[in-house]
Formats: C-alpha cells, sequence, structure tokens
C-alpha cells in the first residue's frame, strides 16, 4: 500500500509568506509579532512582540504585507492588541489590496468586527495581489494595536 500526503486544500494563512510594513510602529512595539504563528491569549497578551502605534490618537495608521508573488485572499482575521494605557481597541478600520497601480478597497467585506480577547474576521469578494493593507482609524483620545493578523487565500 502506498502512503499518499495530501497537500491541503482551500484558504491557508498566507501571512507568513509576507513582509510585514507600517505607516508608524512605536519603538519599543514590532512588526514581528504581526505574523509569527504565536496565539494570543486575550488582547493585552505580551508573550510575544505586539504591534502599537502609541502615541497617535485619532489618526488612522496602516500595516501591510507585500508578497513575492500574487495572492487570491478572500477573508482576514486580526486579533486587536489593547494594552488599557493608550493603545486600545480601533473606531473602525478598512481592507485595501494592491490592484497593480492603486490601493482599493475590498469588495462585500462582511465583518470588521472591533472586539478583545478574540480573532475578528471579515470576508470579501476574493482578490488576486500582492500587497493588502488594514487602513486602522484610532478612537479620538487612544491609538492601536494588533496582536496577530492572519490573511487567508491561496
Amino acid at each position: 500500500m502506498k502512503l499518499q500526503v495530501g497537500t491541503p486544500s482551500g484558504p491557508q494563512d498566507v501571512a507568513p509568506q509576507g513582509t510585514a510594513t507600517t505607516s508608524f510602529v512605536s519603538a519599543w512595539e514590532s512588526l514581528a509579532g504581526l505574523n509569527d504563528g504565536y496565539a494570543p491569549t486575550s488582547s493585552n497578551d505580551r508573550g510575544h512582540s505586539v504591534y502599537g502605534n502609541w502615541d497617535n490618537p485619532g489618526t488612522t495608521q496602516w500595516v501591510q504585507y507585500d508578497f513575492a508573488s500574487a495572492k487570491t485572499v478572500s477573508s482576514t482575521a486580526i486579533y486587536w492588541f489593547d494594552d488599557n494605557q493608550g493603545i486600545d481597541l480601533p473606531a473602525s478600520y478598512t481592507i485595501q489590496y494592491w490592484n497593480g497601480t492603486a490601493w482599493v478597497n475590498v469588495a462585500s467585506p462582511s465583518g470588521l468586527g472591533v472586539v478583545a480577547n478574540q480573532y475578528n474576521t471579515t470576508t470579501f469578494t476574493p482578490v488576486s495581489t500582492t500587497k493588502i493593507r488594514v487602513n486602522i482609524t484610532a478612537k479620538a483620545t487612544t491609538s492601536t494595536g494588533i496582536e496577530s493578523w492572519r490573511v487567508f487565500g491561496t
């Protein structure tokens, strides 16, 4: 009998294949935690590096993944960071992809949650892209952060 090793079918987390960049990260925080495979236990989990953009209250900051080759992506899952010291859950966020010449909002996003202590999954019409971005809008008096950001695709 021959044992055949199967390959996963369907969307997988492609975030570890991406290079993370941002508009701003606090000097004591890091982008490394976004796609390091760590499973947060809460929104204030400091067991690994986290992304935070303190002191930028009321602003919109972005984080993105750049991929070496195009990925077809259809959902993301974000675990928000909230340190109870100036970093809080965001007021809102949008998801965009690079269409080759410009950033475009994903079509038909469903989810866009800002709930603590869990992954907030957003699905959307699948897109083929080499870059995906989250634009995070902070509340008026706080900044924002992310424990982990997964991107599902093929």
